[in-house]
């Protein structure tokens, strides 16, 4: 299975494993969430992963920002090596020296203990200990190659 660009036809799946794995993302507001996906989409600037029609791995980013916002893999999917192939796609979008970056929870965190090693597996390493919606996370970098 390989990463390419998410499509209009994708949407309703791509909330199907959004209400999934919703728990594991503090602040969602779903309604609002659907809103910028669908920009997004019309962006160029989501990432799918699919199984036949179904959605298995997702990841949304800023090409402006050069940020990753969003990564999830269906729970039935994982140690498929989904998330790899989405965030080095997500990596070869951009120019080499350009610096990403992506939000997730911090060290001890067990919603964050995939999500971390995931970065670190594909060349991201620790920055700044920040706060988002009120939840202790940290901005991992990664230097495009």
């Amino acid at each position: 299975m390989r990463a390419v660009f998410g499509e209009k036809e994708d949407f309703e799946s791509w909330i199907e494993l959004v209400k999934l794995v919703s728990g594991n993302f503090p602040g969602l507001d779903l309604k609002c969430y659907k809103d910028v996906l669908i920009e997004k989409i019309e962006k160029k600037e989501t990432l799918v992963v699919k199984d036949g029609e179904k959605v298995v791995g997702a990841l949304a980013f800023s090409y402006e920002e050069k940020e990753l916002s969003f990564l999830a893999v269906h729970p039935e999917y994982r140690q498929e090596n989904i998330g790899t192939e989405l965030v080095k796609k997500f990596a070869s979008l951009f120019e080499v020296g350009t610096k990403l970056s992506v939000i997730t929870y911090r060290d001890g965190d067990i919603k964050g203990e995939g999500a971390r090693k995931l970065y670190k597996k594909t060349g991201f390493s620790e920055g700044d200990l920040i706060t988002v919606f009120d939840y202790p996370c940290q901005e991992f970098i990664y230097g495009v190659k």
